[in-house]
């Protein structure tokens, strides 16, 4: 299958040199739209305009092709600026937003939107951007972003592949279509107990309103999207092109469950973090460092480890396997293995943020996470030439042994 990509940028030639670099290391399976120049996005901006326009109010509209339509991934500058009609100020990120809600793409790339790193030492990922992923352009060339594993050099864990990315989309909308009115803890197959580990943040991302867990039990698909942030937009959408606000809303979703939930790993639990916690999953190999990477490109070698039920379903609506770790930590036998293990058969080796490998752990540098859980220290390789930042989060890295 082929992903057609759409490159964006007020500087189109800095676009297409970008294009062409891509192509040279991106594996098959992309095809990249010629750049548009500036008046083509100028006019295909007023055809979104004008598509939201007729959907607010109600009136039939006669559309015209724009560049945004039959676009699979769109990757825009932040500082495309567009002032409309009527004198409101559009950026990258609202551009990308009108093209979600208004086109069929599938996945949105917004860079240069937050300069100041390559690699956000928080892991925190901008939740309230409508971005999939918000990245510098100097990173878009890289060969993690756009190929499967395994990978070498700098590539940060919390990236999607990008065709990855728009199958994990589709998957969502698949699922989500299905019922709008089934409560959204209950399509992730999220139990009262799972929700418990979630932050305040990822909480009220879900139901700002509710005061308990009952309260978040109730919120359906329907009523996430009908919310007062993107009500103006939704709600009409939901008259008129419910497919729309499916994918709109199955956006946000993915972002939050990213970003929220899995980003701090304490109420999903990805196969990486998971071996750190409990190296006897790789049974007799855990001394070879190879199994280790190996589990992270093959997860199903764990498939058979514990009960099928803590493994996240459906699988296909997040980007990397998990396992909802707190029924793990109640399950017996799980802990009768990790109580009987001898740990010193353990290498000195640790997970990568910035790599998605595992290294020695003399070969990284610790820092703190901003998830503000047991869970916090993580540990980067730090490539010459990437920007960490905050710098502040390496002020609390220990040392091996610790």
């Amino acid at each position: 299958m082929s992903y057609s990509v759409l490159i964006c940028d007020d500087k189109p030639q800095v676009a297409t040199d970008y294009v062409e670099q891509i192509k040279k290391i991106a594996q098959d399976g992309y095809t990249f739209q010629r750049v548009p120049n500036t008046e083509a996005v100028r006019e295909s901006i007023n055809e979104l305009l004008r598509r939201q326009r007729s959907v607010h109010k109600n009136r039939p509209y006669d559309r015209q092709e724009c560049v945004f339509d039959n676009t699979d991934i769109l990757i825009v500058d932040y500082d495309l600026i567009y002032v409309d009609e009527e004198n409101a100020r559009h950026t990258g990120e609202s551009i990308g937003r009108l093209a979600r809600l208004y086109s069929d793409c599938s996945v949105v790339v917004v860079f240069n939107q937050f300069i100041q790193f390559d690699f956000d030492l928080s892991l925190r990922g901008h939740v309230t951007s409508h971005a999939d992923l918000n990245l510098n352009i100097d990173l878009l060339a890289m060969s993690g972003l756009w190929n499967d594993p395994p990978w070498c050099g700098f590539r940060p864990w919390s990236w999607q592949v990008l065709s990855r990315a728009v199958e994990s989309q589709r998957a969502r909308e698949a699922a989500f279509e299905e019922d709008l009115d089934r409560p959204i803890v209950e399509t992730l197959g999220m139990s009262d107990d799972d929700a418990m580990g979630l932050s305040d943040t990822a909480f009220g991302f879900l139901a700002p309103k509710a005061k308990d867990f009952e309260g978040l039990r109730k919120v359906t698909f329907r009523s996430f999207i009908s919310m007062k942030p993107y009500a103006r937009d939704t709600k009409p959408l939901l008259l008129s092109n419910i497919p729309a606000a499916v994918r709109f809303g199955t956006a946000r979703i993915g972002k939050w469950l990213e970003r929220e939930v899995l980003g701090p790993q304490d109420v999903l639990t990805d196969v990486p973090h998971l071996l750190q916690r409990f190296p006897f999953l790789l049974g007799q190999h855990v001394s070879k460092v190879e199994a280790w990477n190996s589990a992270i490109l093959e997860p199903s070698r764990l498939e058979d480890k514990f009960d099928s039920s803590y493994w996240f379903k459906p699988a296909a609506c997040l980007s990397k396997r998990a396992v909802w770790c707190r029924r793990l930590d109640a399950d017996a036998d799980f802990n009768k293995m990790r109580a009987n293990f001898d740990y010193s058969k353990v290498p000195d080796i640790v997970f990568m943020e910035d790599a998605s490998r595992f290294f020695p752990f003399s070969e990284g540098r610790q820092f703190r996470a901003g998830f503000h859980n047991f869970f916090d220290r993580r540990m980067v390789k730090k490539y010459r030439g990437i920007r960490y930042g905050p710098q502040r989060r390496f002020a609390f890295e220990m040392t091996s042994g610790e």
